[in-house]
């Protein structure tokens, strides 16, 4: 893949979290304007009252927020991708930017909303759930490549695996059993087996995290070592800004994407800046 081609890529990512974050200040409009979204929600047993500072908090006020939130920090960090790596190539890098963009596709959670309160049937939300699970898998499968090509794996058919990782997360999606009609807390169908689910999720996670540990140690350079500390917190933080637990979670979420998608990015800049 030339360098051109990645830049087109990082377009492209950027674009896409880019869209959605619009796509998602579209739908919280929608919702802020629709005065029986309180009454759906407690209606199927997931609206919660937060309390930030002594202020209460509605449970799809917070959902929003972090839908938004998640979109915004995916366009910053790829922002940042793009202006590191102009003249440098990294393929840990393609695949981590892969992994973060899906994660701009939060908003699907509000659309998933809304097209239940408008009373589409549960087959139509049930592609949702499925969409937004198969993108998960997808960027997870991304970030384990990531892992795998700083540890010494080398391929120069990129997007061969991209797409052989986006089959994984269709495949994987299509299986999984959803729960039509039981809601969780993050505005979407409950999943079959979702503790399976978090545990691949979290192995995936660890196994990439040693990846780049052993990268550190086989190629002698601490830069593998902050980008393994780098990768962890934003994974960590984007796993708890999706669950929509509390404010000051989305808010200790946000400061471990920011931080440690930063701390990634420039870790990998400089290491491959002198190669």
């Amino acid at each position: 893949m030339t360098l051109k081609t990645r830049r087109r890529t990082y377009w492209a990512l950027f674009g896409i979290a880019g869209f959605f974050l619009a796509a998602g200040l579209a739908a919280s409009v929608v919702l802020a304007i629709r005065p029986d979204v309180a009454f759906f929600l407690v209606e199927h047993g997931i609206y919660r009252l937060h309390s930030l500072f002594g202020l209460k908090l509605p449970s799809q006020i917070l959902s929003t927020v972090d839908c938004l939130l998640a979109s915004a920090v995916v366009a910053s960090i790829l922002a940042a991708i793009l202006r590191s790596f102009r003249k440098t190539v990294s393929t840990e890098i393609l695949f981590f930017a892969f992994w973060l963009t899906s994660r701009a596709f939060e908003p699907l959670r509000l659309l998933h909303l809304i097209l239940a309160i408008r009373g589409v049937a549960d087959q139509g939300l049930i592609f949702f759930d499925k969409l937004y699970l198969g993108i998960g898998i997808f960027g997870y499968c991304s970030l384990f490549v990531s892992g795998l090509h700083a540890a010494g794996m080398r391929t120069e058919r990129q997007f061969s695996i991209a797409v052989a990782c986006a089959a994984i997360g269709g495949f994987l999606a299509a299986a999984l059993p959803v729960n039509s009609g039981l809601w969780d807390w993050n505005l979407l169908f409950r999943v079959g087996y979702s503790r399976l689910v978090n545990g691949f999720t979290a192995a995936i996670v660890g196994m990439t995290v040693l990846n780049y540990l052993i990268a550190a140690r086989v190629r002698g350079d601490k830069a593998f070592l902050f980008a393994a500390a780098g990768l962890a917190a934003a994974a960590i933080g984007a796993f708890f800004l999706g669950r929509d637990f509390s404010p000051l979670a989305s808010l200790v979420a946000v400061s471990a994407i920011l931080a440690g998608g930063g701390v990634f990015v420039q870790a990998m800049h400089s290491f491959y800046l002198w190669q």
